[in-house]
């Protein structure tokens, strides 16, 4: 307790020691409730025990926590009980029933029929007449109201202007509609994005699509399963392992267990029972955000391991949602005996280890995803997947990424190796072109557990969306005027009434508020904290969010200077900026209540499963971009999640500026996607022929052609304008030219037949006659790659970077510098530099300067090769910029020197602060610079005249990955525990996998400051998924081994 007091002094804070209420008093939390000491004991985790929680037990066990029912929270401040750092979720005793609409307690609803009560004050307007600001300054105002020209006079705007900016759309029903459906729900909005999502029970197959339009007249709701039952045929066999869709019953009771559901929404059951899945055909299902569509994907994922006994790859879009997803999935893991296995960035052994007892479920992000299914299929094993989940299949339009994900596809399908793909994404515009590419039938459902109200707030005015309008006055009703009786600061301050608009949901509710860019997050949750009713949002849970604070500043190694003003007010911002650790502390403490406002970018909308009861969005831009449909629908598509209470909230803030284009993109239809494989000098498509040539999967144009017609740019190739064919030839000649392509047979025997295919083979061959150096490729010359081809396939990289890279490793080799590890590091970094050298930031002179002087004299010769001498220090001095023929190889070198410090176990904060980059950026740069490293040691075993490299580079990568110390190396393999943890763990005396392994969740969280039961649970589990892949290496070993010595005893 002495800390917590001198932690508040320090930051300022005036926290008195909080009385303890009889009335909210708890029963102790003892370690024999998680874990009984006899077998006839009731456990925590049992299933009894939870439905006794279920049914209203969870109060009397745990007290009242932070709750996001309908009524308000009886208690904002339950200081006195487990806590943030010692509790774990459960479903809510008022939660609602998957299949039942959420109703408010109609004895404790609001009177007012909108919003929440702002407090429990009578005069609660009065609230904001008590604040006093002093006045922003102009810059301060730009950076905050983003894009507001008008932030001066900010009232402009109102219903009429918005209206009137709205004449450009004259509402009338469109030609062609879907036949009348039992769902009503059908609007004018809606209609205008059918193609991406219709409302009602829809399913098609991908024979039907071919012929006919979504906008087609189909009776849908006869149409789901009139074929399947006319036709049965070609259904798919495997053994029922139980009731709950082929499971095992143990199965559906750790659904309830570890997930709080009890049973399915009845779309799920629907979908799990399509012709589709019964006939193993490949399948893309669209629902709403919230609907439900992960837990679909989990059992069918789990029927493939355990029934079908086939291996899963779950591709996932973001690292952080990879992590997740493999915590959420290691206890079933361990209760069901199948392996869990994270690939990303550097985790992850590409081809995985083979196995013959044990299935294994592969979690991937999308490119390391890609690299462990060329793995696969490069030692002819890609029968061991059986399934192919993809979250987010919108983001196959993404570009960069986007081409990744369709190659990887398009190579899944073309194996025909019986894998089935089921997609499913909330946000696609053409769903009948993903549909033809995928050869995948599609299953559609306008279903939100919860309802969700969106409103435009248009100067002091809140216009409802209602999405059955035939007319603007029909669709853009008017709610609500809001005057919060600010004071002429506050007016001036918060001219769109951001605190008002929070403090009627928070902090009894959480809020989330999407700004337009990383340091707009920052000023609003500042401005948000200086702005709320202080008394309301300063006791709510006042020791938990010091508890907060402390943990990032121990845990973390920083509290943010930001952070520090807003947290005691439980308002936080969320971005890249922030390192994963601390916006994993951020999320814990908004889920269990203890942060209730967070400022975020539109990256946490798609990245993170944080669900609100309301949902701002501050301005509708991304960054300088204008917001499309669908990142809107993701932002919006946060609020309201089951239990969250009847209704979910969303508010866009419109300026009068913008109004026209709102509208149009409130109109629009669902963004589509775009093939971008073709883009950038068709880099995509580069790529994809080099891995498919790598892989033997095409050896000649003839099956080179074939492949690329299975790509969605060749279905889309008529709308994009792009011919498909002609950018294949092109690529072949520069790949020839290049010397990434060679002919696997002598030219005389490729002439007959010959095409248009005439490129340079060797540009020795100049002085030659004409007709020596044409080299005539038909339909069905056989061709290779060369070794560098070979070696850019294997690095997963397009040629042009693998020759860059070649070059700078053969330069390196010539003076190679091993007294430390900077020439390395810098050969790391050369592999994705751009042009400049300032990809994510550019170095600051007067630090590099700096650091560059007080650098040992063998650390100084890397420079010195580079050609910095101590004049072009000098100038660096003089001019503070980073410019002149060396300024590529300076931002370099200044990547190099962080890296270097983080090699030292120099920590995160202090090595962001002295290089002055975000603590998120940087992080960022070291999972960057460890992939690089990894895809650097597969280039060198493929190159014999790299055999040096290889070693060394493989020392970086594993130094990279750790950064951690020899003993703490073991416990760094866990996820969710970087090095301050791992220090914690070993201080602790958990010095080993094993000894966290064999101890109870409970037991870590007694034994360690700062360790919520989630994150213990997350850590112990995952330590005993290490062992099982330890003990099942051995086994297969034995087997192996035991093999040998049978056939050597027939011989």
């Amino acid at each position: 307790m002495a800390n917590k007091h001198n932690l508040c002094k320090k930051r300022s804070l005036d926290l008195s020691e909080e009385s303890t209420s009889e009335s909210h008093a708890k029963r102790q939390c003892t370690e024999n409730l998680f874990w009984p000491e006899g077998e006839d004991d009731d456990s925590f985790f049992s299933n009894a025990h939870l439905e006794d929680l279920l049914d209203g037990r969870k109060e009397e066990l745990f007290g009242t926590q932070a709750t996001t029912s309908t009524n308000k929270m009886t208690q904002s401040g339950s200081d006195d009980g487990l806590g943030l750092f010692a509790d774990t979720s459960f479903p809510s005793a008022q939660s609602v029933p998957p299949n039942s609409a959420s109703k408010p307690d109609e004895a404790s609803a609001p009177t007012d029929k909108h919003q929440i009560d702002l407090a429990d004050e009578e005069n609660a307007d009065k609230l904001f007449k008590k604040i006093n600001l002093n006045d922003l300054s102009i810059a301060e105002m730009e950076d905050i109201f983003h894009g507001a020209d008008d932030f001066s006079d900010p009232m402009v705007q109102n219903t009429q202007l918005f209206l009137d900016a709205m004449t450009f759309k004259k509402p009338k029903t469109p030609e062609k509609l879907l036949a009348p459906l039992k769902d009503d729900s059908m609007s004018f909005i809606s209609k205008s994005v059918i193609e991406g999502l219709v409302q009602g029970t829809q399913y098609v197959t991908c024979e039907e699509l071919k012929n006919q339009s979504l906008l087609d007249p189909v009776n849908w709701e006869t149409q789901a399963f009139a074929d399947f039952e006319k036709n049965n045929q070609d259904i798919d066999k495997f053994p029922s392992k139980g009731e709950f869709y082929g499971l095992p019953d143990k199965v559906k009771k750790m659904i309830l267990e570890h997930k709080g559901i009890n049973s399915l929404y009845e779309w799920q059951d629907e979908c799990l029972n399509l012709p589709a899945i019964r006939q193993r055909k490949n399948l893309i299902y669209a629902l709403p955000t919230s609907g439900g569509k992960t837990l679909v994907a989990e059992i069918l994922m789990l029927r493939e391991l355990l029934c079908r006994e086939r291996n899963v790859l779950f591709i996932l879009p973001y690292v952080s949602i990879v992590q997740e997803k493999v915590s959420a999935m290691s206890p079933f893991a361990i209760d069901l005996d199948f392996i869990v296995e994270e690939y990303t960035a550097g985790k992850g052994k590409c081809p995985p280890q083979p196995r013959r007892k044990r299935r294994s479920l592969f979690i991937a992000s999308i490119e390391k995803g890609a690299v462990l299914m060329d793995s696969l299929i490069d030692v002819q094993r890609p029968h061991e997947i059986g399934l192919v989940v993809v979250d987010e299949l919108h983001l196959i339009g993404e570009k960069g990424r986007g081409a990744t994900l369709e190659a990887f596809l398009t190579k899944v399908m073309f194996l025909n190796a019986n894998i089935q793909i089921v997609g499913m994404s909330a946000t696609i515009g053409n769903l009948s072109e993903i549909s033809s590419f995928l050869n995948a039938d599609v299953y559609t459902r306008g279903f939100r557990p919860v309802e969700l109200k969106e409103y435009i707030k248009c100067g002091p005015d809140l216009l409802e969306i209602n999405s059955a309008g035939q007319t603007l006055e029909e669709i853009f009703v008017p709610s609500r005027s809001v005057e919060y009786n600010y004071s002429e600061a506050v007016k001036r301050a918060d001219p769109d009434h951001l605190a008002g608009l929070i403090s009627e949901c928070a902090p009894e509710h959480c809020c989330l508020v999407f700004c337009p860019s990383r340091k707009n997050c920052e000023n609003v949750a500042l401005l948000l904290s200086r702005i709320v009713p202080k008394h309301k949002f300063f006791e709510h849970r006042r020791s938990e969010k010091l508890d907060l604070m402390d943990a990032l500043d121990k845990m973390c190694g920083i509290l943010s200077p930001v952070l520090a003003k807003t947290l005691p007010y439980g308002i936080a911002y969320h971005h890249s900026g922030l390192t994963t650790d601390e916006r994993k502390y951020i999320e814990t403490a908004y889920r269990f209540g203890v942060v209730t406002v967070i400022c975020c970018t539109s990256t946490l909308a798609a990245g993170v499963n944080l669900p609100a009861k309301r949902v701002i969005i501050r301005a509708p831009y991304v960054g300088q971009e204008f917001l499309t449909l669908c990142k809107y629908k993701q932002m919006v598509g946060r609020a309201g999640r089951a239990g969250l209470g009847e209704a979910g909230e969303s508010i866009l803030i419109a300026q009068s500026k913008d109004n026209l284009l709102v509208g149009q993109m409130l109109f629009s239809p669902m963004d589509k996607a775009l093939s971008s494989l073709d883009q950038n000098e068709a880099v995509g498509l580069q790529s994809l022929i080099l891995s498919v040539v790598g892989l033997n999967l095409a050896e000649c144009r003839r099956d080179l052609n074939r492949l690329v017609n299975s790509t969605l740019l060749s279905v889309q190739a008529k709308s994009l304008e792009v011919a498909v064919n002609e950018i294949v030839l092109r690529i072949l000649r520069e790949m020839f030219k290049n010397k990434v392509l060679q002919l696997a047979e002598p030219q005389a025997k490729s002439k007959i037949n010959s095409s248009d295919i005439i490129t340079s083979q060797d540009v020795s061959q100049a002085n030659r006659p004409a007709g020596d150096r044409r080299l005539l490729i038909g339909q069905s010359t056989p061709f290779k790659l060369t070794n560098i081809g070979r070696a850019a396939f294997k690095a997963g990289i397009d040629y042009k970077r693998a020759n860059a890279i070649h070059k700078e490793l053969k330069q390196a080799q010539q003076q190679l510098i091993l007294t430390n590890y900077l020439h390395l590091l810098y050969l790391v970094v050369c592999f994705n530099s751009n042009e400049r050298g300032d990809e994510l930031f550019p170095a600051d002179a007067s630090i590099l300067f700096g650091v560059y002087t007080s650098l040992p004299l063998d650390s100084q010769a890397m420079f010195k090769q580079l050609g910095f001498t101590e004049a072009h220090a000098a100038r660096l001095f003089k001019t503070q910029s980073v410019q002149g023929p060396l300024s590529l190889q300076l931002n370099r070198l200044y990547k190099v020197l962080i890296l270097a410090d983080i090699l030292n176990l120099l920590p995160i904060p202090s090595v962001a602060s002295k290089y002055n980059v975000e603590r998120g950026t940087l992080q960022h740069l070291i999972s960057q610079s460890t992939a690089a490293a990894s895809a650097i040691v597969r280039l060198c075993e493929e190159l014999e005249e790299f055999w040096c490299y290889k070693p060394l580079f493989e020392r970086i990568l594993h130094k990279m990955d750790r950064c951690g110390t020899f003993e703490l190396e073991p416990l760094m393999e866990l996820p969710a525990v970087k090095i301050n943890r791992a220090r914690q763990l070993y201080a602790a005396g958990f010095q080993t996998i094993g000894d966290i392994a064999r101890v109870r969740p409970s037991h870590l969280v007694q034994s360690l400051e700062h360790m919520p039961l989630r994150v213990a649970t997350e850590i112990v589990s995952a330590a005993k998924i290490i062992l099982m892949k330890k003990l099942d290496h051995l086994e297969e070993e034995t087997e192996n081994l035991k093999d040998c010595l049978k056939t050597s005893d027939k011989n």
